[in-house]
C-alpha cells in the first residue's frame, strides 16, 4: 500500500498552536464578509509578532485555493 501524502499536515500543526477560540475568529473571519476580514487584518498587521499569520490570511484573501485549505485545516482541527 502506496503511503498518502498530508500535505495540510505543517498547516493544521501551526494552526493548532493558536488554540480553539483564535482558530474559531479566524475560520468566522474567513467565512464572513469583508469588512470583517480587513478589520482583523489590520490587527494582524499591528502586531510583528504575528506577521506569518497575517501573510497566510492575506493570501487566503487573494487566493480562493489557500482560503479553502485552510478553511478545511481549521475544520479538520475540530473547530
Amino acid at each position: 500500500m502506496t503511503d498518502l501524502i498530508d500535505e495540510d499536515a505543517d498547516l493544521r500543526s501551526n494552526l493548532a498552536a493558536l488554540g480553539p477560540a483564535a482558530l474559531k475568529e479566524l475560520q468566522d473571519v474567513l467565512a464572513g464578509p469583508q469588512p470583517k476580514l480587513d478589520d482583523f487584518l489590520g490587527r494582524l498587521v499591528a502586531r510583528p509578532e504575528l506577521e506569518p499569520l497575517a501573510t497566510l490570511v492575506a493570501l487566503a484573501d487573494t487566493d480562493s485555493v489557500a482560503r479553502l485549505r485552510l478553511l478545511r485545516a481549521i475544520r479538520d482541527l475540530g473547530v
